[in-house]
């Protein structure tokens, strides 16, 4: 290998940014910018941050330019050290949580995350305070208790818990040891 060859790694491949209207405050004073970045494991992202100058709006979305075929991905849990296992969710995937009757749906707002396990419970407890606080039934309560009752059983290794993501985009996935997915499945889009 020449000594003198410089070698690169190129992230981003284009950049562009533009002035828009705010969908808030209805200035023309939202910042986009657009950057077509090489992702580690995505691949090739669009990435669109929104930024208002005048009210402070932001949004950030992220768009991957080179889907795969469908992907479903099973992980159980064993035990503590599973809490640090890394998870990877697109905006198209839906994540589901059995044992603990939760499903995260994709949306129009839907969020790309990357986090562990035990984010991802933290995440369920955040939903489940913000759905307490709108003063739901007695009943509603009860079953909020309760499934706050599993998430720290399961975060105390005293449970198990089962992780599946279906990505319509085969881009969402578990990263654990060896052996600890259990299943995955592509098919045809």
């Amino acid at each position: 290998m020449n000594k003198n060859v410089e070698l690169k790694t190129v992230y981003i491949e284009h950049e562009s940014s533009y002035i828009e209207v705010c969908p808030y405050c209805r200035e023309k004073s939202l910042e986009i910018r657009e950057v077509v970045h090489r992702q580690p494991y995505l691949g090739r992202t669009l990435i669109v941050s929104k930024n208002c100058k005048k009210c402070g709006f932001k949004k950030t979305e992220m768009v991957p330019l080179n889907p795969r075929k469908r992907r479903i991905v099973a992980f159980k849990m064993g035990g503590r050290e599973d809490l640090h296992v890394k998870i990877l969710r697109t905006s198209t995937a839906t994540v589901l949580l059995p044992e603990l009757g939760a499903v995260i749906d994709p949306g129009i707002d839907a969020p790309y995350f990357i986090t562990n396990v035990e984010g991802l419970l933290s995440r369920i407890e955040d939903a489940l305070e913000r759905i307490r606080v709108l003063k739901i039934s007695q009943e509603g309560e009860g079953e909020i208790v309760k499934i706050k009752r599993l998430i720290r059983e399961i975060k105390e290794g005293r449970r198990g818990l089962t992780i599946i993501i279906d990505d319509p985009t085969g881009l969402s996935d578990i990263f654990a040891p060896p052996g600890k997915v259990i299943r995955e499945y592509v098919e045809g889009r």
